[in-house]
C-alpha cells in the first residue's frame, strides 16, 4: 500500500522571484508622481473637478489619481461616497490601474460626504474603486523598501483585473494583484473589501501558461509594519493561463504574499478561487504540473504572518486539467504556506474549503494531487491555536491510468526539504474528508491531519469524524509518513473520536520509521484506534469512554463536551491555561482533554471598592438547562469577615451578577457558583475563583487618540 509522497512545487517560486526582479528593473525608469508641495488634506468627490490645485472642501478633485499626483509626502486624501474608475492615465509596466502610487507616503480614507469631510462612515457612504474588469484597482510601488507607504481605510476595491500577456517571458505572461499590487511598500489596510477581482496569467502559444497570484491583493517584499485589519476577501480569483506544454500556476485567490511580513486581525476569506491553467500537452514542464495553491491566502518564500480572528470559508483550489497528459494538483484551499515562511494562526475558523486535483489522461503518481483542504504548509513553520477546521475536502483528480491521491482533508504539513514544524493546540479538526479520484490505485490518507516528514506537537486538540473515501487509504484521523526525514509527533491531552467509517482502518496510522508519542488521550468510537507499523509510544496513557459532544457533525459541528464526557478532569498534567474559547482551564482542579474545557458556568470576580467584590457569571444554556436559581459557595482566609449578604451558601436567585460587601480588606476569598433546578438539585458548578479584597485603587485617565 502506498501513501502519496507529494512533490515540491519549488519551481513556482523560481518563476515568481524572476518575475519580481524583472518587474523591479522595468520600473526603475517609471515616472514619479507630480507636485510635491500640496496641502496636507486633499478632498475627492465624484462631483468634483480635476483642475489646478483642487482638493478643498468647496472644490474637491474628481479622481483619486489626480489627488495622488497633487499630493506631497505624508498627505491625506479624503474621498467622498461614490464609485471611482480609471478616467485618468495611470500606467505601469504591467498594465493600467485606477490608482498608481509611486514612491510616496500617503493616507487615503473613504466614507465621507461632500457635506461632511470630518467624520467618515464607510458603511453608510460606500466608497468604491472599480477596475471595470479592465484595470487593476491600486498599484503601490517603492523604488527601495521604505520609500512608499499607504494607509488605506474605508474602501471597496472591486472588479480589478491584472492580465498577463500571451507572449514574452514570465515577467510579461505572469499576473499579480488584480485588486491591489504592492511592491516593496508598507501597506496598512483597515475596513477594506476586496470583491470580484482577478489576476489572470496569459495563455501562451509555447511552453507553459502564465502564472497568476493574488486575485484580490498581492504583497511582494512588504516590510514589517504591514498590517491588515477588518479586511474582507470575497469572490476573488487567481487563474493560470493555458499553455501547450503545461498550464500556469494559480496562487492566492484572495491574498498572495512573497517575502513579506504582515500582521492581520479580523480577516475574512470567502468564496475565493485559485484555478490553474489547462493544457492539451504533456501537462509537465521542468518536473512541475499546473498546481493551484491557497485559494483563500498564500504565504510564500520567507513570508512571516501573525493572524488572529480569521474566517476562511468556501474557497476552492483547482489543479489544471491535462486530457492528454498529467494534470495539476491542488494545495491548501483555505491557506497555503511554503518555503521558509512562518505563520502564527489563532482564533480562526477554516471550513467548507475544497482542494481539487485536475483531471488528466496518464496521471503520473505525483500528479493530480489534492493536499490540505483547509490548510497546507510545505517546508515552513506553523503555529495553530484556538482554531476550528471542519468540513474541508481534499479531492484527488480523475485519471485514465492513475487516480489523483489525496492527503489531509483538514490540514497537511510537509517537509520535503528544509525546516518544517507545526504546533496545534486548543483546536478542533473534524468532519474533513480526503478522497481519491478515479483510476488505478495510488494512495492517500489523513482524513483530518496529514504529517509528512515533519515535527509536530498536538496539544488539547479534538480530532473527530474525519473520513477517507476508501478503506485502502490510511489514517482516518491522522497519518504520519516520511518526507525528507521521518515524522516525529506528540499528541497530548487530546481526543481522537468517532472515526467510525472503515472499521479496519486505523484512526491514527503511523508508517514504519515514524514516531508518535501519546501523553494522555481519549480514543473512542474509532473502530480501530491505531496502526501502521510505526512507533507509537504512550499507549498506556489512553483512556476509554464516550466523548459526548454537544452537537457533532452537520449542521452545528459543535464539539464542546457535555458534563457526561469521559474527557472531563483527565488532563492531569496539563499546563495549557485556556481552551478553544479562551476560557480558563487553570480555574479547575484538573483540566479536560480535548479542545474544550467543560465550563457550563464561567465565573469572574471583580473589585467593587473597599470591602467589596462583584461576582459575574455566564451560563451556557447548550450545556445545562432547567436552571431555577444560583447559589454562591465561598470560603475565606482566617481572620476574614463573612460578607454582609450572609454565610455560605448565598442564594443569588436568577441573577447573573452579585456584589458582596463587608469583606475584610487584604484578605483572600474563594468563590464557586452552583446552578440548581427547582427541586434543589445541583445541575452544574462554575470554575472556582480566588480573589483578594484591596483597599486602594489607582485611577488612570482615559486617553482618546
Amino acid at each position: 500500500m502506498k501513501v502519496v509522497m507529494v512533490k515540491q512545487p519549488g519551481r513556482v517560486l523560481f518563476f515568481i522571484g524572476l518575475l519580481v526582479i524583472c518587474f523591479y528593473l522595468s520600473l526603475t525608469n517609471a515616472p514619479l508622481s507630480l507636485a510635491q508641495t500640496s496641502p496636507a488634506i486633499i478632498r475627492v468627490a465624484a462631483s468634483g473637478s480635476d483642475t489646478g490645485t483642487c482638493g478643498s472642501a468647496a472644490a474637491p478633485c474628481r479622481t483619486i489619481q489626480y489627488a495622488v499626483n497633487q499630493a506631497g509626502p505624508g498627505a491625506t486624501i479624503r474621498v467622498a461616497q461614490g464609485t471611482y474608475v480609471a478616467t485618468t492615465t495611470c500606467l505601469t509596466p504591467t498594465g493600467t490601474a485606477v490608482v498608481c502610487i509611486l514612491n510616496k507616503h500617503l493616507t487615503i480614507l473613504g466614507g465621507y460626504t461632500t457635506s461632511n469631510w470630518s467624520v467618515a462612515d464607510p458603511q453608510a457612504h460606500p466608497t468604491i474603486i472599480d477596475g471595470q474588469d479592465n484595470h487593476r484597482g491600486i498599484h503601490l510601488w517603492g523604488a527601495t523598501t521604505g520609500e512608499a507607504t499607504l494607509y488605506l481605510a474605508g474602501f471597496t476595491i472591486q472588479n480589478g483585473r491584472a492580465q498577463g500577456a500571451t507572449s514574452g517571458g514570465d515577467s510579461q505572461t505572469f499576473a499579480f494583484g488584480g485588486g491591489m499590487l504592492a511592491d516593496r511598500s508598507q501597506v496598512i489596510l483597515k475596513q477594506v473589501l476586496f470583491r470580484n477581482n482577478q489576476a489572470i496569467g496569459g495563455s501562451t502559444g509555447s511552453g507553459h501558461g502564465g502564472a497568476a497570484g493574488g486575485g484580490g491583493l498581492a504583497l511582494r517584499d512588504a516590510p514589517a509594519g504591514t498590517s491588515l485589519e477588518e479586511v474582507l476577501f470575497e469572490d476573488n480569483e487567481a487563474r493560470g493561463g493555458a499553455g501547450p506544454n503545461r498550464g500556469g500556476f494559480a496562487i492566492g485567490g484572495g491574498l498572495f504574499t512573497f517575502r513579506s511580513a504582515i500582521i492581520g486581525a479580523h480577516l475574512t476569506f470567502t468564496n475565493n478561487r485559485s484555478v490553474a491553467g489547462s493544457t492539451g500537452g504533456s501537462g509537465s514542464s521542468g518536473g512541475e504540473y499546473a498546481d493551484a495553491q491557497g485559494a483563500g491566502a498564500a504565504f510564500q518564500v520567507g513570508s512571516h504572518a501573525i493572524l488572529q480572528h480569521v474566517s476562511v470559508t468556501g474557497n476552492v483550489a483547482t489543479g489544471g486539467n491535462a486530457p492528454n497528459g498529467n494534470a495539476g494538483g491542488a494545495f491548501g484551499a483555505g491557506i497555503f504556506i511554503e518555503l521558509a515562511s512562518t505563520v502564527n494562526l489563532a482564533d480562526a475558523d477554516l471550513r467548507d474549503n475544497v482542494a481539487r486535483g485536475g483531471n488528466g489522461a496518464n496521471q503520473a503518481s505525483n500528479a493530480s494531487l489534492a493536499i490540505g483542504g483547509g490548510l497546507t504548509s510545505s517546508n515552513s513553520n506553523v503555529i495553530i491555536n484556538r482554531t476550528t477546521v471542519v468540513n474541508n475536502t481534499a479531492q484527488g483528480g480523475n485519471g485514465d491510468n492513475f487516480q489523483g491521491a489525496a492527503g489531509g482533508g483538514g490540514i497537511a504539513i510537509q517537509r520535503l526539504n528544509g525546516q518544517t514544524a507545526v504546533s496545534v493546540s486548543n483546536s478542533v479538526i473534524a468532519d474533513n474528508v480526503a478522497a481519491v479520484g478515479s483510476g488505478a490505485w495510488v494512495g492517500g490518507g489523513g482524513g483530518g491531519l496529514y504529517l509528512q516528514g515533519t515535527d509536530a506537537t498536538i496539544v488539547h486538540t479534538t480530532l473527530a469524524r474525519n473520513r477517507l473515501s476508501s478503506a485502502n487509504m490510511q489514517g482516518k484521523g491522522i497519518v504520519l509518513l516520511a518526507g525528507a526525514t521521518a515524522s516525529v509527533a506528540s499528541l497530548a491531552n487530546s481526543i481522537v473520536a468517532e472515526h467510525s467509517q472503515h472499521l479496519g482502518t486505523a484512526a491514527l496510522h503511523v508508517q514504519p520509521g515514524n514516531t508518535m508519542t501519546i501523553q494522555r488521550a481519549l480514543f473512542t468510537g474509532n473502530g480501530t484506534d491505531t496502526g501502521g507499523g510505526g512507533t507509537i509510544d504512550g499507549l498506556g496513557s489512553l483512556i476509554a469512554g464516550p466523548a459526548n459532544f454537544v452537537s457533532p457533525g452537520t449542521p452545528s459541528y459543535d464539539y464542546h463536551i457535555l458534563g457526561t464526557s469521559a474527557a472531563r478532569d483527565q488532563a492531569t498534567n496539563s499546563t495549557t491555561p485556556v481552551d478553544i474559547d479562551n476560557e480558563s482551564r487553570a480555574s479547575f482542579a484538573v483540566a479536560d482533554l480535548g479542545a474544550d474545557e467543560y465550563a457550563p458556568i464561567v465565573l469572574a470576580v471583580l473589585p467593587a471598592g473597599t470591602g467589596a467584590l462583584t461576582l459575574r457569571w455566564q451560563t451556557n444554556t447548550d450545556l445545562i438547562a432547567g436552571v431555577d436559581h444560583y447559589r454562591i459557595i465561598y470560603s475565606r482566609e482566617a481572620g476574614a469577615s463573612a460578607p454582609n449578604e450572609g454565610s455560605s451558601p448565598i442564594n443569588a436567585g436568577i441573577q447573573s451578577s452579585f456584589t458582596l460587601t463587608g469583606l475584610t480588606n487584604d484578605k483572600a476569598y474563594t468563590f464557586t457558583v452552583e446552578a440548581r433546578d427547582n427541586a434543589g438539585n445541583v445541575l452544574a458548578l462554575s470554575n472556582t475563583v480566588s480573589a483578594r479584597v484591596v483597599n486602594h485603587f489607582v485611577y488612570v485617565p482615559v486617553v482618546f487618540k
